[in-house]
């Protein structure tokens, strides 16, 4: 990972956001790029009344932008923020615009409030942009502090992948951060046998993390979000990792009723890797 994109509104959680990536950043060698969205204003109203002009907004934005990013530069005395860009428009389209124009290999965003993860995401740019742009995502929750990756666990349902892309990718994650990856495949208590299909998946992972430090592990319980919670606080993850497409784990965790509905602990960064 060479270049990290923060989409900002200058929120608290844009922010603890852009403090996590700059400290990550830094570890990993990498640069930062700052992008802000902003919209026009419509005039509703027939009440004549000045309005600025596209040029005076675009320059008013990016003059914010750039003296956020001098604070930023003091703050973490790091001169790896490269660019910064302002566009018109809606934000998960302009990030998935500047993903490609400027070859992002991660995207950092905050999240805020509850310690249901879930329902903070439902319906948000966060959960928009995992959905819809092709590009790692580090999303970090409220109050969370950087500090250097040791144990990743990747939840997986060992369900079969369409190609092997992902895991490569997250396997070439690991071993840049020559960290320890613990493997997760929760088992419900009432299944008693396992599908050949995911036998055959459980193979097909340990060969592609055979020269990583890894290990598999199988807890048991009909709650998917409580036995993830309990695996990362017993064994203290430093981020969780998912590989979210249709009708998988992450899928279910954020469709299903509220009983059932995301939990993560705030304190740990989930990154989601597209398929």
């Amino acid at each position: 990972m060479k270049t990290i994109l923060i989409p900002t509104d200058y929120s608290p959680a844009a922010m603890n956001a852009a403090d996590y990536a700059l400290d990550f950043a830094k570890h990993i060698d990498a640069q930062v790029i700052l992008l802000h969205v902003f919209h026009i204003p419509i005039v509703t109203t027939e009440v004549p009344i000045a309005m600025p002009t596209f040029d005076e907004l675009e320059k008013y934005n990016l003059d914010t932008l750039k003296q956020w990013k001098q604070e930023l530069r003091i703050r973490h005395k790091s001169g790896t923020i490269s660019e910064c860009i302002v566009k018109p428009g809606f934000v998960i389209d302009e990030i998935r615009n500047t993903v490609k124009e400027k070859s992002i290999d991660l995207i950092v965003m905050g999240i805020t409030g509850s310690n249901k993860l879930a329902e903070l995401l439902i319906g948000s740019n966060t959960t928009g942009v995992i959905k819809d742009v092709k590009c790692h995502t580090l999303i970090i929750p409220e109050g969370a502090v950087f500090r250097p990756i040791k144990i990743i666990a990747f939840a997986c349902d060992f369900e079969k992948f369409k190609d092997e892309t992902a895991l490569n990718q997250l396997k070439a994650f690991v071993l840049q951060l020559n960290a320890k990856l613990m493997i997760l495949n929760v088992v419900d208590s009432v299944e008693e046998t396992v599908t050949t299909e995911k036998a055959l998946s459980g193979i097909r992972i340990e060969n592609i993390f055979e020269n990583v430090n890894h290990s598999l592990h199988f807890p048991e319980d009909d709650d998917v979000v409580h036995a993830i919670n309990k695996f990362v606080d017993f064994y203290e993850a430093d981020q969780i990792v998912m590989i979210p497409h249709k009708h998988n784990m992450f899928s279910r965790m954020f469709h299903e009723g509220s009983t059932k509905k995301m939990a993560f602990h705030t304190h740990v960064p989930l990154l989601a890797i597209p398929e």
